[in-house]
């Protein structure tokens, strides 16, 4: 998305895109681009984890690629530093991500704020946040009862390999003797 805006972008824009491609991805791919939380906070909508990387939260070792590529805020705007791939990406999540931009990315914040209030899933977390979650979104996209436990599934499923191989990072992997 930054590099789509020109290298540079409001962060509170970035975010309200990022959340609208991630939804989009999740109806369609029954799976979001980010893997983020999603959380609605007062203003609406919101990827949390991004969030709070650009506000400078809690990071992990596993966050360092985002301050290689993204500028911490100057004002709210960031800045893309170094150019990314997409080769982690999908064709059909590059066309998620061009068609949000397509139709959002002229939008400031104050528009894509409203148009996020807008969306079924936010309810008004009252000064504080609510989580979002996927079965919800899948819901209101029209997803049946099967699609979406389905697909929940599925994800638990990834996120426990994603777990499991995680356990071998840095680790050196033998197959076992015969």
């Amino acid at each position: 998305m930054l590099t789509l805006s020109g290298g540079r972008r409001n962060y509170m824009e970035l975010v309200k895109l990022l959340y609208l491609a991630d939804r989009e991805a999740l109806i369609q791919l029954d799976r979001p681009i980010t893997g983020d939380r999603f959380v609605n906070l007062p203003y609406g909508p919101v990827l949390s984890r991004i969030l709070n990387l650009i506000r400078g939260g809690p990071i992990d070792e596993g966050d360092a690629p985002w301050f290689d590529s993204v500028s911490p805020p100057t004002g709210y705007d960031v800045e893309l530093v170094k150019k990314t791939g997409s080769d982690e990406l999908s064709l059909a999540e590059l066309g998620i991500l061009n068609e949000t931009f397509s139709r959002y990315g002229r939008s400031d914040w104050k528009e894509l704020s409203r148009l996020t209030h807008s969306l079924p899933e936010w309810v008004d977390p009252d000064g504080g946040q609510l989580p979002i979650v996927a079965e919800q979104i899948l819901a209101l996209g029209g997803r049946k009862i099967e699609e979406i436990q389905r697909i929940k599934e599925e994800a638990a499923a990834c996120e426990s390999l994603d777990k499991e191989l995680a356990t071998y990072r840095g680790q050196e992997f033998s197959a076992p003797s015969e």
